[in-house]
């Protein structure tokens, strides 16, 4: 451990001046790459009636947030954490991707799996009877039947006539993007879920396997690949918003392509 607060101790700031030193030129990249996304953000500007347009712009929000949250885990030496995190930009890549490949299927999509949610929620509510539930609905914090009736008024008035889940791997293939599923991504879950393979990163063992004893201290085993791959990502979802606004970005976004793929 590195001390009693672990991360949170004031001895991390010396391992976070060490990660950046020894890996300046990456996150140097990184930064000036962020520099450009945010830049980018900043210049938007979409129709109240865009709809499109707006699901977008926002998506690219979130994205950007989660490129800087990858980068500063990184600067803790959380590498597992960081590897967990990247996988929310593939997946919101991909809806991007869909976006703009098919924008009234895929807009649809996510009203209807919005709904899904939603409803499947009132159902859980009021289906379950552990403690959580029954109090919820002793206490009068949400009358399931009123709000069931909500929803399914503001879908009629919507026009929604069914409620489905977004499908991630669907995500993925109807936007071609197959390699980064079946390779990228499925690596990426490994981590998110308890995996006993992963858990063997914690493990200290001798010359002959045997165990040790046990280590949590700040790693950065996987860093050039996890931020070259996070960098690739980001730009990609601002090559795909910048198609779907008409905005002229290419000479910009190739410079950055080429910075990454030659680092």
């Amino acid at each position: 451990m590195l001390n009693l607060n672990g991360y949170l101790g004031p001895e991390i700031n010396k391992t976070k001046s060490k990660i950046y030193e020894n890996n300046k030129a990456l996150f140097d990249l990184c930064i000036e790459i962020n520099q450009f996304c945010q830049i980018f953000k900043y210049e938007l500007k979409v129709d109240d009636d865009d709809n499109i347009g707006i699901v977008s712009t926002l998506l690219l929000f979130k994205l950007l947030d989660t490129y800087q949250t990858v980068i500063l885990l990184y600067k803790y030496g959380l590498d597992t954490q960081a590897r967990i995190v990247n996988r929310t930009i593939l997946e919101g890549l991909w809806v991007l991707k869909n976006l703009y490949l098919y924008p009234d299927k895929t807009f649809q999509l996510l009203i209807e799996d919005e709904y899904f949610k939603k409803i499947n929620m009132l159902y859980d509510i009021k289906n379950n009877h552990d403690y959580f539930y029954e109090y919820i609905t002793k206490n009068n914090i949400i009358n399931v039947e009123e709000e069931m009736k909500k929803i399914k008024k503001n879908m009629e008035k919507f026009g929604i006539k069914k409620v489905r889940k977004i499908n991630v791997k669907e995500m993925a293939l109807k936007s071609h993007s197959e390699l980064e599923y079946y390779y990228v991504y499925k690596l990426l879950c490994r981590d998110v879920h308890v995996d006993t393979g992963q858990l063997t990163n914690y493990f200290m063992s001798g010359v002959d396997g045997k165990i040790e004893g046990f280590d949590d201290s700040p790693s950065t085993k996987n860093i050039e690949e996890v931020l070259i791959t996070s960098s690739d990502l980001i730009l990609k979802a601002v090559i795909y918003l910048s198609k779907i606004l008409n905005i002229d970005k290419k000479e910009e976004i190739k410079y950055y392509i080429n910075q990454i793929h030659s680092f």
